[in-house]
């Protein structure tokens, strides 16, 4: 689909343009940095779009003392962060669109021009994505996602970063904008469309490409995570007998994990009591203060990589349906171009 497949990543004059998208509403506390972010990258061809949902913080402030660096700056009231993103799109002149959070950052200043020589290296595909550092308070991860032909099955549990994709602003010409009726996981409905178009092709590369700060609009499971499924049921991806197999299956390895992991905290729980409580009762018989308790374990955090931690956070009564219940997933059966591994 690629128009023209000669890319300079030297970042010359033929470099391609990025259009990299910033949505945000009421984002004093983090926006600077990821301004700061998009004016440090090395690779010199881009043009940073901001697009924001009429705030009423110090954000106007700060995007005044920028404007000097930002290609558009629309405030305006919207329809949620998906129409924002939208907003961005209408407006992008790039050939790439990148869309950077205003709480996330790249994950250093060389990322687009690394990215950018690794697609100079395969220009044919249409969507390229990295790694993506996850952040949680102080501590970092390196999430390397499946490679393309393990999407499918990744998309079940999971999700590619669109925190870490470069797609071709002809890419959405195809797909068509976000789709409004998902408030919280658009993207994973946009991703979706790609992979069942026969037209698009997907290449990962090896760039750490975005920083990734958890605890956004999408992290909230007990209220996204039922927009996921609905989203993952009607997509033509998944609509195969093969596929409702399938994704039994990683639900119970999915259940299974988090019921050992479950067993083996509350087992430590209890040793830790009944150790206490034989401390406790010697020093009683012994005339001696009572111990203090110690803390309670903390249960093991689980890995960070959007699979694995969706994996250990799933909602139980889902689980526990795709269990139980042979037919849960079941659906119409029609043609599946994503064959069941």
């Amino acid at each position: 689909m690629p128009s023209d497949p000669q890319i300079d990543a030297s970042g010359g004059d033929a470099g391609p343009l990025i259009s990299v998208i910033t949505v945000c509403r009421n984002a004093s506390a983090t926006l600077e940095a990821c301004l700061d972010s998009v004016a440090q990258q090395s690779w010199p061809h881009i043009e940073h779009l901001i697009i924001d949902g009429a705030s009423t913080d110090g954000t106007p402030d700060i995007l005044e003392r920028h404007r000097d660096r930002l290609a558009r700056i629309v405030s305006e009231p919207d329809r949620g962060l998906y129409d924002a993103m939208n907003k961005g799109i209408a407006l992008a002149q790039g050939e790439f669109i990148f869309f950077l959070n205003a709480d996330d950052t790249f994950a250093s200043r060389d990322s687009l021009r690394k990215a950018m020589r690794e697609i100079a290296r395969a220009p044919r595909a249409d969507v390229y994505y990295g790694s993506l550092e996850v952040r949680t308070g102080s501590s970092k991860i390196i999430h390397v996602p499946a490679p393309p032909e393990r999407a499918t099955e990744e998309m079940v549990l999971g999700c590619l970063p669109h925190q870490a994709t470069l797609a071709r602003r002809s890419v959405f010409e195809r797909t068509g904008p976000f789709d409004l009726r998902w408030r919280r996981h658009a993207d994973y409905d946009w991703w979706l469309k790609v992979m069942a178009d026969p037209a698009l092709s997907m290449r990962r590369i090896d760039t750490v490409v975005g920083s990734f700060a958890m605890g956004g609009a999408s992290s909230d499971l007990a209220k996204g995570q039922p927009e996921v499924f609905a989203i993952q049921n009607a997509s033509s991806v998944y609509r195969s007998p093969e596929w409702d197999r399938k994704r039994i299956e990683l639900f119970q390895k999915a259940w299974l994990s988090s019921r050992i992991e479950a067993a083996a905290w509350q087992e430590s729980e209890t040793r830790r009591q009944a150790e206490f409580e034989a401390a406790r009762q010697a020093a009683i018989a012994k005339g001696e203060p009572a111990p203090t308790p110690p803390p309670a374990p903390r249960r093991r955090e689980p890995r960070l990589g959007p699979k694995a931690w969706l994996i250990n956070n799933l909602p139980g009564p889902l689980l526990r349906l795709a269990v139980r219940t042979k037919g849960a997933l079941r659906r119409l059966s029609g043609g599946s171009r994503h064959p069941a591994p």
